[in-house]
């Protein structure tokens, strides 16, 4: 049965405060950031929203996955897990073996994200012909069973959404278990999708797991276009995203996703993301994009690269990615189509046709969203897609009043 949430006069002003906000969306980021506040209360949470409202701009008509407006199945999305049985594997061509590191304690953990660690497993490159959009998607060793969700859904093997090639990968690093290691070699000779450091597989390592995801792209597809990093609960509407970034008429200095805005260091010594006055004084971080989906042209990811000597080491990950793309003075650009840590409905509007990301999904969901868009769910009205990310935005907040 559906119950109302009370927890008295405090989470009421916040409902209040996200509904006025609910009002504004469509006239601009304070509406936005309205509902970011209001629902910051109202769930007693901290955090911070987009930095501005951007529209449809005309591309989710003919970029989504509704039926007869570039779905899937016209775009040519791989629905299958394929991948080369082993192909471009490093195996002999100088990087380190797994069984060399005997103990996780032993591998790359300090704070110097200057030094490489080795790399233990690595897929093929990207040769002279470079996808329009790589996708990297950081995961943790044992979630087999997420990446082999996106393998079947959004993520499927150098899919061409909207005609644009894409290629999706893993990044892990060692199981903080050995024994797990082995399914994961085995699982790289069935997929050839897999990238693996040899650094802890911890969430301490996950700025070091950026850096290094970062460094193989620049290093192994130096002419891509466009990389997304994702995590790997989210789903990602690539035809929708990619048709997007063909919008520019060149791949530009882009630093793409939600702003996270107003963010203060955590202080407090027990905390996860603490970070010492010593380390980072400043009383506020710079802008930033939500870590769980944000894009970078290739170009940006060499500058944020080139940048990270002269930055301090600091979690999470996105925030030491907004401070590199500071340094190299790059400015985030805001995008109301990325959920941020937000979650979503599974409506086949709102994931077929309005929204590039969205975040907190299990295995089951992703297929569950997945099919609903190769069905006849997949798509808009005229009244649904005229309203938009407001709509999305009215529908989450209903979904967290009413569950």
């Amino acid at each position: 049965m559906w119950r109302w949430r009370r927890r008295g006069g405090l989470r009421g002003a916040g409902l209040a405060l996200a509904l006025a906000g609910l009002a504004l969306v469509g006239g601009g980021g304070w509406g936005e950031e309205l509902v970011a506040a209001g629902l910051a209360v109202w769930r007693e949470r901290g955090g911070g929203g987009g930095g501005g409202h951007e529209g449809l701009r005309g591309g989710a008509r003919g970029a989504g996955f509704a039926k007869g407006a570039g779905g899937a199945a016209e775009a040519g999305l791989a629905k299958g897990a394929g991948g080369a049985d082993g192909a471009g594997l490093a195996k002999d061509a100088g990087t380190a073996n797994a069984a060399s590191f005997a103990s996780v304690a032993a591998l790359a953990a300090d704070t110097d994200l200057a030094n490489d660690p080795p790399v233990l497993l690595s897929p093929r490159g990207c040769g002279p012909t470079p996808p329009f959009l790589l996708v990297l998607v950081p995961s943790a060793p044992s979630h087999s069973a997420r990446r082999q969700a996106i393998r079947e859904t959004w993520g499927g093997a150098d899919g061409r959404p909207g005609g644009l090639p894409t290629r999706t990968l893993f990044v892990l690093g060692v199981p903080t278990v050995p024994a797990e290691q082995p399914a994961v070699r085995a699982e790289a000779r069935r997929h050839g999708d897999l990238l693996q450091g040899a650094f802890a597989d911890t969430y301490a390592n996950l700025t070091r797991k950026t850096a290094f995801l970062l460094r193989w792209a620049t290093r192994r597809c130096p002419a891509v276009p466009f990389i997304l990093k994702a995590d790997d609960d989210v789903f990602v509407n690539l035809p929708a995203l990619t048709n997007y970034l063909a919008s520019f008429r060149r791949a530009p200095r882009l630093y793409l996703g939600r702003i996270h805005w107003w963010v203060r260091p955590q202080r407090d010594p027990r905390g996860r993301h603490h970070v010492p006055v010593a380390v980072y004084p400043a009383a506020a971080f710079p802008l930033y994009c939500s870590g769980t989906a944000y894009v970078l042209s290739g170009e940006a990811a060499a500058a944020v690269l080139a940048a990270a000597p002269r930055v301090p080491f600091v979690t999470p990950e996105d925030v030491w990615v907004g401070l590199c793309a500071q340094r190299a003075g790059l400015a985030p650009r805001h995008s109301a189509r990325m959920a941020g840590s937000a979650r979503f409905p599974l409506d086949g509007c709102c994931y077929g046709e309005v929204l590039f990301s969205s975040h907190g999904l299990g295995p089951g969901e992703l297929r569950r969203v997945w099919g609903l868009l190769q069905g006849e769910g997949g798509g808009c009205n005229a009244l649904q897609r005229a309203l938009g990310v407001l709509r999305c935005k009215a529908l989450a907040v209903g979904e967290w009043l009413w569950q």
